[in-house]
């Protein structure tokens, strides 16, 4: 095996032994190869050699356990090929497939099953998906409800009242069912109840609690970055004397003010009545009158400074949240509430818990819990089971460990020995997954803690900062913007030289690969298109530039760019994704992504769900409406007009079967009878079928996976159809039964805004792919479009009346029940800036995840209405550190602000410092260039326009796809052959190529039978009749038969007694009768050459010895003189016997093949009664001359 060269990092992680190491590894550093090939060092090493069975490997999903076997076992496997003698490497081999290696919920769930009769849990516990426990969250939410306002009194009531404003509790319930998964992240939950419950206990003064110190450190940021603001209002007047005089004067006053202001908060024992009294004393005067002054641009950059710093500073009195004791009567009536509202949890906890039991079910936060009993006892020691297990691991290895919670953290260590023998891989700045509850702080704590290995000392920490991906255009942007944006304050870890990426590919030298900043200008919101178009466009013309220009690195040499090489990331891709694609595909661009909205917004989904509600309950008119419209049924506005026409006042269901039972249009009639039909049939099978088996027969009758399937993306909601066909089938083996359960279910989980994933498909691989920043995590693209960095951040998770976060704790506002006003709480206040920094955290580290995806190029695009305002306001908090000040970064709008600010410290940003009106921006070095264009996007028109005429034709191209659809598979003829056929399919001499419908909608017969059906009911008649009741009374046999269920009304009415009477009288009939062995519907199969059913000579000989399959039925069969007679009765509707003859010509020779095989008697003649002409005709000479033809 080729040995691969290391870096001396990459060499430690591999060798390190003795104690815990904590690898810090940044993107594209190769930190999986790593951990694979630590591990095959250590069941290797040739000291302490230890087996692979005693490794523990934690990796964050599935997919990474699955790669990290595969590349295990392709590394042992060369390493055998090289030693084919070495035993203990076979025995690796051997051992790998019962390794631990999986996630952490895998092997929480093979260690609860291994001691379930530790925990009271069934030996066959299922793990259920979250879809399966919605409904039980649900009834065990309303259960403990229904107890609490029977026994929390006035408190619980006032805290529903203060969640619930609305006439039902499910603002309550999501309340109590989000604090209950929120704590499943902490190794015990009770803990951090009772911990957080304690905070509102009083004693100590208000400006000394945590909420406290938190809201006086966001005043003393704000503080800072506005006199930050007006220093640099102060640079811009001291460039003008006039100015200077005038202005500035009174700017360097306010700006000590709030310098001091800022010491004042800081100040120890400082008061809250204090702190609002200094806040109170702010005071801006006006600026004096500059006269004869001709520097307008100038005058207004420092006076629209000066009035963003009053704008920031006017909301800052109302985060203290009244006064001392103001804040203390808030605290004491929310400690009544927060108190009432965990209990509620804890119950909550209880019934969840009890009803999963009573199913055989956990969830996947009691797989971590449910270890955790198994590890670490009340008294927070290991357990004896702890102790046992941590002595069967050599080793832990986890890797993405930023993104681990608390729980998580715990199992690790109580499964170490004594934390000394653990390995842990990660990056802090790619921890992007919060809304799970990671926790990147227990990542950036153990780091601190630990010192820089030197191969002695342990604990230790390494760090990976040679990037392996990215060309040095990408790294040095990647670089230059978290210099200045990510520091501990903002981000959680300070970007230095430690954490920054060493360009380390060995890509050759190639020309535009600068990153590239598209700032296209918005103008107004009235008179700009739509953002995601007008991106769209813009990045569609820009591909197609480099379509035709850009050449991506391939091995040692360049290959043109294709469609696949191209990415586009969007932060949130539901809501913006499909505006993307459609003008994309518009421009010409095929593009595709993933399901670009939530499942149940998904149109073929909507249908679904809306079809399953109406088999449930037909009286409800939005449902059946949506049903009535889609495709598989497709009504239309007009025929709903018309039959709302009829009926205004009814529901639409009534409606509807009256208009099926007197509609004024016939056809409209008949296809809402038809429709109504198949309801009726569909609800009877609703009470028998479990919901899964229900859906996959209402797939195949209303044909909606065919309608989805037909649909543009038709793979991806073909895709979700089958994934709500096994979210069903999942629901019945939770335990629940039925169609109304399973509605039920659903609707509840969209009345909690509950939504399930999309199903995942695989993308198109010669198309533009669009996904989101965290689908992309782990993913790399020669060239990203990092887009919509226009786009605000999302602040919801801050507006609701409660709020958590790990650290603070709980905050609620507070309700007069008399007045129903409602008012902010400190408690509140402080949790809310605690989650905004949080989250503002976490997003630049999803910005960071963003921009380390690109390989070779890395493209930045954004829409701004107005970006000079957008620009001079950014340009005045930018200050001229090394780093942005932390305020300024936290208080940023959106990703864009910080693109830009960096933009503004770039050397190539000089038009936007322009286009700012700042000349004083301090510029930071950067090893690399940037292009950046400020632009207007293209029309709509102007860019479909260019699409259809900028590329040319390929003439190769086209000759090979001329070629292509020229071709003609030379056995088409055999291969299209059956295996098997009637020999009712012989018609014309051949095959009947055509295929149709075997069944046809009933109400297709409301105008009576097609000829073929009255062909039908004539045949059954001939089967069944009594010949000799027939031949004297043929009206009177039709009636018997029809009473006797024979033949149905409709069909006894479509038999003419004429005719029947005709062939009755013919001398025909009278042979028939004179016979000595008569048989009708005579079976038969037979096996001939295929050859004998193909035309051209070259058909025939490619078909070789194959034989086909016939199965056949003749009429009747009467022997006569020692032969065969075969009568075959047509109904055709011809005008000579001939065409008959024609038309039947080898169906014929079949019959008289396999009857004589069958019978053992020759033919000696085949007879057609035509009903249509009242004769019959002689096919025999025919035959017989085919048969001459044979011969040799």
């Amino acid at each position: 095996m080729p040995s691969r060269k290391w870096t001396t990092q990459q060499k430690q992680c591999i060798d390190a032994r003795g104690g815990t190491v904590l690898v810090s590894a940044a993107a594209g550093s190769g930190k999986t190869s790593v951990l694979v090939q630590r591990v095959i060092g250590l069941v290797t090493d040739p000291e302490h050699p230890v087996d692979v069975d005693r490794l523990l490997v934690v990796t964050f999903t599935k997919a990474a356990a699955a790669e990290m076997k595969q590349r295990l076992s392709a590394a042992l496997s060369a390493l055998i090929a090289e030693h084919p003698e070495d035993r203990r490497l076979q025995r690796q081999q051997m051992l790998l497939p019962g390794a631990k290696i999986s996630t952490v919920h895998g092997f929480c769930s093979g260690l609860i099953r291994e001691h379930f009769h530790l925990l009271g849990l069934p030996p066959q516990f299922k793990v259920a998906e979250e879809t399966e426990t919605a409904l039980l969250k649900q009834e065990a939410a309303g259960e403990v409800v229904e107890e609490m306002y029977a026994e929390g009194g006035d408190a619980f009531r006032e805290l529903a009242a203060l969640l619930s404003p609305g006439r039902d509790d499910q603002g309550l319930f999501r309340a109590v069912l989000r604090i209950h998964d929120f704590v499943q992240s902490h190794p015990f939950p009770d803990e951090w109840l009772r911990e957080k419950e304690e905070t509102y206990a009083a004693g100590r003064s208000v400006a000394e609690t945590a909420w406290g110190q938190t809201v006086l450190s966001a005043l003393r940021d704000t503080a800072e970055g506005c006199a930050a603001m007006l220093s640099r209002a102060l640079a811009l007047t001291a460039e003008e004397p006039v100015m200077a005089d005038k202005y500035g004067p009174v700017i360097a006053r306010e700006r000590e003010m709030l310098l001091a202001l800022s010491s004042d908060l800081a100040r120890p024992g400082l008061s809250w009545d204090e702190a609002a009294q200094r806040l109170a004393g702010l005071s801006f005067g006006r600026l004096p009158p500059l006269k004869n002054y001709e520097d307008e641009i100038r005058k207004n950059r420092v006076t629209a400074l000066r009035d963003d710093v009053k704008k920031k500073l006017k909301g800052v009195p109302d985060m203290l949240c009244g006064s001392e004791e103001e804040c203390r009567d808030d605290m004491a009536a929310l400690a009544r509430l927060v108190r009432v509202l965990f209990e509620t949890v804890r119950r909550y906890d209880a019934r969840f818990t009890e009803k999963k039991q009573k199913r055989g079910l956990v969830d996947f936060g009691d797989l971590e819990h449910y270890a955790l009993r198994l590890l670490v006892g009340e008294d927070g020691k290991r357990t004896p089971l702890a102790a046992e297990l941590a002595g069967r691991f050599d080793e832990v290895l986890v890797d993405e460990y930023q993104d681990t919670n608390a729980a998580q953290d715990a199992l690790f260590s109580a499964l170490s020995k004594g934390e000394s023998n653990l390995f842990l891989v990660g990056d802090v700045k790619q921890s992007i997954y919060g809304f799970r509850q990671a926790m990147p702080e227990i990542f950036i704590r153990r780091r601190d803690g630990y010192p820089s290995y030197d191969g002695e000392h342990f604990p230790a920490s390494i760090t990976l900062g040679n990037n392996f991906r990215s060309r040095r255009e990408v790294t040095d942007a990647v670089n230059f913007v978290f210099r200045l944006l990510m520091t501990r304050e903002a981000g959680g870890v300070d970007y230095d030289e430690r954490e920054a990426l060493i360009p380390s590919a060995p890509y050759p030298d190639a020309p535009g690969r600068e990153t590239e900043l598209l700032l296209i200008d918005g103008g107004t919101r009235e008179e700009s298109d739509t953002r995601d178009a007008a991106e769209a466009r813009v990045i569609a013309a820009r591909i197609r530039e480099m379509l035709s220009s850009f050449r991506v690195t391939e091995g040692e040499d360049f290959r043109p760019a294709r469609l696949g090489d191209f990415c586009i990331l969007l932060r949130s891709k539901n809501a913006h994704a499909g505006a993307y694609v459609d003008e994309l595909n518009r421009c010409g661009i095929p593009a595709w992504t993933s399901s670009a909205g939530g499942f149940f917004a998904a149109a073929e989904v909507s249908w679904a769900l809306s079809l399953l509600r109406v088999i449930d309950n037909p009286i409800q008119d939005v449902p059946l409406l949506a049903v009535l419209f889609c495709p598989a049924f497709g009504f239309t506005p007009d025929d709903l007009a018309e039959i709302r026409q009829r009926d205004k006042n009814s529901r639409l269901f009534t409606a509807l079967r009256r208009y099926a039972r007197d509609g004024g249009q016939a056809a409209l009639r008949g296809r809402a009878a038809e429709f109504l039909r198949r309801l009726d049939a569909w609800r009877v099978l609703a009470v028998t079928l479990p919901a899964d088996r229900l859906i996959h027969r209402l797939y195949e009758d209303a044909g909606l996976l065919a309608a989805a399937g037909a649909m543009r993306h038709g793979v991806q909601r073909v895709a979700n159809l089958r994934l709500l066909h096994e979210h069903a089938r999942r629901f019945e083996q939770g335990g629940f039964r039925g169609l109304s359960a399973f509605v039920r279910f659903l609707d509840r989980m969209e009345q909690q805004d509950l939504d399930m994933a999309p199903a995942s498909v695989a993308g198109q691989e010669d198309a533009v792919r669009i996904l989101s920043i965290h689908n992309s995590k782990g993913l790399e693209f020669p060239v990203v479009f990092l887009a919509g960095l226009g786009g605000q951040f999302n602040r919801e998770s801050t507006t609701a009346n409660l709020l958590l976060h790990p650290e603070a704790g709980v905050g609620m506002k507070r309700r007069d029940p008399e007045t129903l006003r409602q008012w902010n709480t400190l408690p509140r206040q402080a949790v809310a800036l605690t989650i905004r920094r949080s989250e503002r955290a976490e997003e630049l580290r999803v910005l960071y995840v963003a921009m380390t995806r690109a390989k070779e190029k890395l493209l930045l695009v954004m829409t701004q209405p107005k970006p000079e305002a957008k620009l001079a306001s950014l340009a005045a908090t930018l200050g001229d550190g090394e780093t942005l000040p932390p305020s300024a970064v936290l208080a940023a709008g959106g990703m864009g602000d910080w693109i830009l600010s960096a933009a503004l410290r770039h050397p190539s940003g000089g038009h936007l410092r322009s286009l700012a009106g700042d000349d004083t921006v301090s510029v930071r070095p950067c090893k690399t260039t940037w292009v950046i264009d400020v632009l207007r996007s293209p029309p709509a028109e102007d860019a479909a326009a260019e699409a259809l005429a900028c590329v040319p034709p390929d003439r190769d191209f086209a000759e090979e796809i001329a070629r292509r659809i020229a071709y003609r598979y030379p056995y088409a003829a055999v291969s299209a052959l059956p295996a098997k056929l009637a020999a009712s399919e012989l018609s014309h001499g051949r095959i009947k190529r055509e295929h149709v419908a075997s069944s046809r909608p009933a109400f297709l017969g409301a105008g009576g039978l097609t000829p073929a059906e009255r062909g039908t009911a004539l045949h059954t008649f001939m089967q069944f009749a009594d010949y000799g009741a027939a031949a004297a009374d043929p009206a009177g046999e039709i009636r018997r038969l029809t009473e006797r269920g024979f033949l149905t009304p409709q069909q006894g009415r479509a038999i003419e007694p004429a005719r029947v009477a005709r062939f009755f009288a013919s001398p025909l009939f009278v042979r028939i009768r004179q016979s000595p062995r008569v048989l009708r519907e005579v079976h038969f199969t037979i096996a001939v050459p295929a050859a004998r059913l193909l035309d051209r000579p070259e058909d025939k000989e490619r078909a070789g010895d194959d034989r086909l399959i016939i199965q056949g039925i003749a009429d009747c069969v009467f022997e006569e003189e020692g032969s065969l007679v075969v009568v075959d009765y047509k109904t055709d509707r011809v005008k000579t016997g001939q065409e008959l003859v024609d038309r039947y010509r080898e169906q014929l020779h079949i019959y008289a093949d396999a009857l004589s095989r069958t019978l053992g008697l020759p033919v000696g003649q085949a007879l057609l009664y035509s009903f249509a002409l009242g004769r019959t005709v002689d096919a025999t000479a025919v035959l017989r001359e085919d048969w001459d033809a044979q011969q040799p």
